[in-house]
């Protein structure tokens, strides 16, 4: 014969080890236990998960890791029962057990790595103490799914390894080495990657949002984790990286209760000081009096003398946060000034240059 009953992994009857009575009552043992691996699934599938599952409980990733790990763990008992039938044989090739062993650790090992991926939902409770904007973020939860399964990949690849016998250290001094090439290729990318990180969790401005940004000014209409979008009042998009945003001050107008009103008006040089002061008198009674103003905030000031004209300063906070509404309350108090310089009479100055001719 080319091959012997050794060669095909087991001995049988009186030939082998223990004759046919004793490999009848192994066979009979085995098969016991690939049944009460059956009937411990089937309770599981049919009655523990659920009951588990129907429970309240005071963790909140305990559903999760619940219906996560429901298949893993049935698939457990079916190798757990494969394992101890297997291993109630009487196996006589040199190492079959140890080599049982090592596929059951790898298969659980694999397992245990098939629940946690599935639970991926656990990073989402990262974000549970976090504002509803910053919860519904579809690219943020994403980025945690991601980073979050990755994670669980390189630990189930690193764990089966080792049960294998693969040297661990020369592959995590390795991952390191690629890592660290790729981070020092890609140092820009991942900065702009951990920015937009900060950004979505600091949250200094929204999509929706009017921020200056240097010297661009507009409304936010993207974030993302490389760069954030703003567009301008001239319908232009500008799109800025995250770590320029992070290294920049960033004035967010949508965060403010009032906008400045603030110009210096210049009048003639021909108003005499009565005028000046009386028009300066009624421009302040006239911020002060209007309901759009924020009182207390208004000043009108002789701020200096021009080389066309005397300027006063004209300041004051308007109660509103929405830059249309700024824009037509501006317009209107624009044209209460010009009805008190007409009723002053006072003029507006303009740049001029006098010529003086000398005669001989």
């Amino acid at each position: 014969m080319i091959f012997s009953i050794r060669d095909l992994s087991f001995e049988l009857g009186s030939m082998l080890l223990e004759g046919w009575p004793a490999f009848a009552a192994r066979a009979v043992c085995a098969l016991l236990i690939l049944l009460a691996a059956w009937l411990v699934r089937r309770w599981l599938t049919h009655k523990g998960f659920p009951a588990l599952e129907a429970r309240s409980w005071h963790f909140t990733g305990t559903p999760i890791l619940l219906r996560s790990f429901a298949v893993p763990v049935q698939r457990m008992c079916t190798v757990v029962g494969i394992y101890l039938a297997a291993s109630s044989l009487p196996w006589a090739i040199p190492g079959m057990r140890k080599l049982f062993l090592m596929a059951f650790q790898l298969v659980m090992t694999l397992l245990v790595c098939e629940g946690l991926y599935a639970a991926s939902e656990l990073a989402d409770l990262v974000l549970a103490s976090c504002s509803p904007e910053i919860r519904s973020n579809k690219t943020l939860l994403s980025l945690l799914n991601t980073t979050y399964k990755v994670l669980v990949i390189a630990v189930g690849v690193a764990a089966g390894a080792q049960e294998v016998g693969f040297p661990i250290g020369s592959i995590v001094a390795g991952a390191g080495l690629i890592g660290l090439t790729i981070s020092l290729a890609a140092q820009e990318s991942a900065s702009n990657l951990f920015s937009g990180i900060v950004i979505l969790l600091d949250k200094p401005f929204s999509v929706g949002d009017w921020i200056t940004v240097g010297d661009v000014e507009g409304e936010v209409i993207d974030i993302n984790f490389r760069s954030t979008r703003i567009r301008s009042p001239d319908k232009t998009v500008n799109v800025i990286t995250n770590s320029k945003i992070c290294s920049a001050t960033v004035q967010n107008a949508a965060l403010r209760t009032m906008r400045p009103y603030k110009f210096t008006l210049g009048v003639t040089y021909s108003t005499t000081r009565p005028q000046l002061e009386k028009l300066m008198q009624d421009l302040q009674a006239m911020l002060d009096e209007s309901p759009l103003t924020n009182h207390g905030t208004n000043i009108v000031q002789l701020a200096s003398f021009g080389d066309s004209s005397i300027n006063i300063l004209i300041s004051a906070y308007l109660l509103t946060n929405v830059y249309a509404e700024f824009l037509q309350m501006q317009n209107d108090l624009n044209l209460n000034i010009m009805d008190i310089m007409q009723a002053d009479g006072v003029d507006f100055a303009f740049p001029s240059t006098s010529v003086y001719i000398e005669k001989n």
